[in-house]
């Protein structure tokens, strides 16, 4: 029974789980905020220097935070994968082991 629900019902969840987790690892790392606010001048200093300095602190914080979304995406489809490959690997290596047993 356990390999049916893993591959029907399980699948399911974990697929759903990993579309929506990859859809909101930008929100959890404010990415889209950033982004949005990259010419907004910072603490409201609208002098040449402090739109610079404004720009380059948000362009190096959007990498940064591009880089954590890239890795957190990553984990998310290494999560998945293992999910997928768990159960056959764990089977295969019951029935290697039970038929050593019974040899």
């Amino acid at each position: 029974m356990l390999p049916i629900w893993w591959f029907t019902g399980g699948m399911i969840r974990t697929l759903k789980w990993t579309l929506d987790s990859i859809k909101g690892a930008p929100g959890f790392f404010g990415l889209n905020v950033w982004i949005k606010n990259i010419f907004v001048p910072m603490y409201g200093d609208t002098s040449f220097v402090g739109r610079l300095v404004s720009f380059g602190v948000r362009s190096f914080m959007i990498f940064a935070r591009g880089i954590g979304t890239f890795f957190l995406v990553i984990l998310i489809l290494i999560a998945t994968a293992a999910y997928v490959l768990v159960l056959p690997v764990l089977l295969y290596l019951f029935f290697t082991h039970l038929s050593g047993v019974l040899v």
